[in-house]
Parts: C-alpha cells; sequence; structure tokens
C-alpha cells in the first residue's frame, strides 16, 4: 500500500515530464563543494533514472531541497509540492542511486502538463460513472452506514490514515465543507486504514469531522484503493461521479463543485 500521494504521481510524472527535459542536459558533473548537501551526487541523465523503479518522494525518505540548498520537510515539503509549482530534480550517486531531489521552478508547459496527467489519471478510474460498491459499516460510536440506507443522499468519501501527511494537512478544509452542508442531504464518510483506538487518540489532538470508520482495509482493498488521500463523491443513485488521488491545490474546490452539482 502507498504510503504517501506523490510517490505514484512522481514515478508517472518522472517517466513523462522530467526525462523528456533532462535529456537534452548538460549538466552531468559530480558536485565537487564539500559543503554542500549534494556533494559527490549528479544530476539525474535520461539515461540514469528507470520510469519504472519506485521512488518515495516524502521529504523523509530521500532528502529534499530548495534551489538555494535549503531542506524542506514535513508540512513544509507538502506545503510545496501541492502547489504544482516546483519540479524535484533527483541527484543520484555513481551507483545511480537516488539521493536528493532539487525543486526547480515549473515552466508553465510543465504546470499544464501536471494538471493534465493528475486529470488523465482521474478520468481513468474504473470507479467513474459505476454504482458504488456496497459497504455495511459503523462509525466511532457505534452508529451505522449502508450504501443502500445512504440513497438519496450525496455521499462524500475520504479514504485515509493517521500518518499520512496530505491527509492531515486536508481536514481543516474537509471540516468547512462539513460545516458547509451539515443542513443539507449529504453524509461525509471517513475510511481510515487505522485501528479504532489509534484513531481515537489522533482526534484528541486533530478535528476531524467526517463520519470516522475505524479499520476499513476491507472497503479500501474493494474499492481498490492504493494511495492517499483518495476522495470519492456518490450521487443520490449511488453512482460514483468523482474520485480524485492526493492532494492537489484544487482538491476541495472540486469536491464542493461535485457536491453543489447534486444539491440544487
Amino acid at each position: 500500500m502507498i504510503k504517501y500521494c506523490f510517490t505514484v504521481l512522481l514515478a508517472f510524472f518522472l517517466s513523462n515530464v522530467y526525462l523528456a527535459q533532462v535529456s537534452n542536459s548538460n549538466e552531468k558533473n559530480v558536485v565537487q563543494d564539500k559543503t554542500s548537501p549534494l556533494f559527490g551526487l549528479k544530476k539525474a541523465g535520461f539515461e540514469d533514472i528507470d520510469p519504472g523503479q519506485p521512488i518515495m518522494l516524502d521529504g523523509i525518505t530521500i532528502p529534499v531541497y530548495t534551489d538555494s540548498l535549503k531542506r524542506v520537510q514535513g508540512l513544509d515539503f507538502m506545503k510545496i509540492m501541492i502547489t504544482n509549482e516546483y519540479i524535484p530534480e533527483p541527484y543520484i550517486n555513481d551507483k545511480k542511486e537516488i539521493q536528493a531531489f532539487v525543486l526547480r521552478k515549473a515552466t508553465e508547459q510543465e504546470k499544464s502538463q501536471m494538471r493534465q496527467m493528475q486529470t488523465d489519471i482521474e478520468q481513468d478510474s474504473p470507479l467513474l460513472g459505476k454504482e458504488a460498491i456496497a459497504f455495511d459499516v459503523k462509525n466511532l460510536k457505534g452508529k451505522k452506514f449502508s450504501l443502500n440506507s445512504l440513497k438519496g443522499k450525496v455521499v462524500v468519501i475520504n479514504f485515509w490514515f493517521i500518518e499520512c501527511k496530505p491527509c492531515v494537512m486536508e481536514m481543516p478544509e474537509l471540516n468547512k465543507l462539513v460545516e458547509k452542508y451539515k443542513d443539507k442531504n449529504v453524509v461525509f464518510l471517513g475510511f481510515a486504514t487505522n485501528e479504532k483506538k489509534q484513531i481515537k487518540k489522533f482526534l484528541k489532538k486533530q478535528k476531524f469531522n467526517y463520519q470516522i470508520i475505524a479499520d476499513s482495509k476491507e472497503i479500501v482493498g474493494s474499492y481498490k484503493i492504493n494511495a492517499f488521500p483518495t476522495h470519492l463523491i456518490i450521487d443520490p443513485n449511488s453512482i460514483v461521479r468523482y474520485h480524485s488521488v492526493g492532494l492537489g491545490p484544487s482538491t476541495i474546490e472540486e469536491i464542493e463543485k461535485t457536491i453543489e452539482s447534486f444539491i440544487h
């Protein structure tokens, strides 16, 4: 199971955008500055990266630096990545192993390509336009929810887990949606992979106003969710009408627009 939403997007991105850009790069020299965090590394060229290799872009597993070589990680890293304003350029050692990323300002063409990639991924979803997969669950307080009982309502679903930083980042904005539609025929469900005890402890520090369903690995599997956060919106006839992967700059706006299209 992929722990960070950027993993899938980066692998796709490297094979479609970055490699095309660096294939003509002449910057092959190893960094000689011993004070640099990139010392002994070189910027990867087209022939250096296997587009199919798994790459963890989370700001922790492999260090990520700004163009001024300041390291960014945690929430600062996530905030930068969701803007789609920067290209993560990989630096490799003599074994062609990625040891660092340096963020470069994306061109307008690259920004457009990234947006299109995300759209293509979501539009290719086998869930869209199909009847949602049935579920029968209880929230943390024991209240029951099933797909059948929710017919006639708009169902907004968030697949998440505690350790997922983008999942946590978007919670304040998702809470605003819950508040906005609290008197409407809209139900917000949060399917978490963590156990009930873990989630209760987490919610003491982090507010999340969705109806939280713990230990949802079976449902995650039935919906074939492999990146987090993932959002689904099911219409009043139980048909999936929206599917997005990861936290992007327009995710919340798109969720809101989709909800509006079914309550007016």
